[in-house]
């Protein structure tokens, strides 16, 4: 009898650290500055991250820390514009 396989991550090649945009916006929301999904995938597409679907249902995977340096980017550009930076 052969044994399955049991992966807690999901395939996604190519892709070290990978999350979907409703994982990515619910640990961005505890950081004060949250970002919802629409926002994460206007960062996929401006910044150029590469995207993985998988399975039958076509979930999108994306690099968290490449969510995470796109997100702390246009966040530390938000305070500087604002009063509140030093």
């Amino acid at each position: 009898m052969a044994a399955t396989h049991y992966n807690p991550l999901p395939l996604a090649p190519g892709i070290e650290d990978p999350v979907t945009y409703k994982e990515a916006s619910a640990l961005l929301a505890r950081t004060g500055h949250p970002a919802p999904e629409s926002t994460l995938r206007r960062y996929v597409r401006e910044d150029h991250i590469e995207t993985v679907h998988v399975g039958p249902l076509r979930v999108v995977y994306a690099s968290y820390s490449d969510l995470l340096q796109a997100h702390a980017k246009r966040t530390a550009a938000k305070l500087r514009a604002s009063s509140d930076w030093p």
